[in-house]
């Protein structure tokens, strides 16, 4: 194996620990889409719906799936593998199949809810004049005399179609709460749920490149949290948490363009809420230790060459420019870029360094510390 094969086994594990926790249990989406049957049909990436809004996540399927896969339990859609939804959502067209305007009526029947607008003719061409009138006479049983604008709401069956309501005004008049909100505004965080027997997954992911201390609510209640390090597979527990509208609101910190995973497991004591801006019992804050003095030298080792020392005023990686072997580079001092630093992180240090490209093995005083890959990374020493 290459030294860069090597190297890259930080980031394999980082990947293996992470899809290890995401393949577990259920992946819990509160809204399901249906695509429509035309072509192509091709899902758009994750985004945030406006109607739906942050906070939810969903699924998404096509006419088959719809026809073949999709029955209603408990007023829930849900498929085979145990799979389910609040909400059915339609697109925003007037033209479907007959044999799906006839599925979605008999899940609606069984107690499903859907939104979206009421369908008026067959989308094919076969037999397009029975097929059209057949869909307009499915369509008043299901929705009535739901307009999408004077009546927005229409009970059939054991469910309810709505139209002309936002994904988000139906799922908060049935009391349903955001499965994970934050208080950081502009923040994008993004974030995926999976649950299990007996515990709960909150995967946090971190889209800005600037660190963020938040406070997180998450859809759980009465469990104990524990943050889960996917970078160093460190686990600790969560001490800060308290119950708000039946979700349990923790301190969240995230670094720079990172990732943690928040798993809910046991049973918690009860505990007061701190804010995230006093949030060190779940995440120490960092305080600068003493400069460290030079001067420092820095010895570089090439591939097929032998090592290359510079010596320097203050602890600089590399010389200017960039070292291949290496692949570190070093830009204007003001930026941080390519220096190192140390903090003081209780009674261990906390080493620092500026931009990676794009992973470094780091030393210090002959010490192996490890393997460096992510943003702004650092490597916490007890013994400095």
């Amino acid at each position: 194996m290459s030294l860069g094969g090597i190297r890259s086994g930080r980031f394999l594990d980082y990947l293996g620990r992470c899809q290890r926790l995401l393949q577990e249990g259920q992946f819990v989406a509160d809204v399901l889409y249906y695509t429509g049957d035309w072509a192509p049909n091709i899902v758009p990436p994750k985004h945030v719906d406006p109607s739906l809004g942050s906070g939810f996540d969903y699924d998404a399927c096509n006419a088959e799936v719809l026809l073949t896969r999709l029955s209603v339990k408990d007023g829930r859609v849900v498929l085979p593998d145990g799979m389910s939804y609040r909400l059915l959502v339609l697109p925003e067209s007037t033209a479907m199949p007959v044999e799906v305007v006839a599925k979605i009526r008999k899940l609606v029947k069984a107690g499903a809810t859907v939104a979206g607008p009421k369908p008026a003719r067959d989308s094919g061409l076969k037999n397009f004049h029975s097929a059209t009138v057949s869909v307009q006479k499915i369509a008043g049983e299901i929705w009535g005399d739901c307009d999408g604008r004077k009546v927005t709401k229409h009970a059939f069956g054991k469910g309810r179609v709505f139209w002309g309501v936002s994904l988000r005004e139906i799922l908060s008049s049935d009391g349903v709460q955001p499965d994970f909100e934050h208080s950081g505004g502009e923040a994008f965080i993004d974030f995926i749920h999976r649950s299990a027997e007996g515990y709960e997954i909150y995967f946090v992911a971190n889209r800005n490149n600037r660190a963020e201390v938040l406070d997180c609510t998450f859809r759980v209640s009465g469990r104990q949290p524990e943050i889960w390090d996917p970078v160093s597979g460190e686990i600790k527990v969560g001490g800060c948490v308290s119950t708000r509208r039946g979700a349990d609101e923790l301190a969240a910190g995230v670094r720079a363009a990172s990732s943690l995973f928040v798993v809910f497991r046991g049973t918690r004591a009860p505990s007061r809420l701190v804010k995230a801006g006093n949030a060190s019992r779940n995440f120490p804050k960092l305080s600068t230790g003493p400069e460290l003095t030079g001067p420092w030298t820095v010895k570089l080792i090439h591939s097929g060459a032998g090592p290359n020392l510079s010596s320097f005023r203050r602890l600089k990686i590399g010389p200017n420019g960039r070292n291949r072997a290496s692949g570190i580079t070093r830009g204007r001092p003001d930026t941080r870029n390519g220096l190192i630093w140390m903090r003081k992180l209780g009674r261990a240090c906390l080493l620092i360094w500026g931009k990676v490209r794009d992973v470094a093995e780091v030393r210090l005083n002959g010490r192996k510390l490890g393997i460096v890959w992510t943003a702004r990374g650092g490597w916490k020493s007890r013994r400095p």
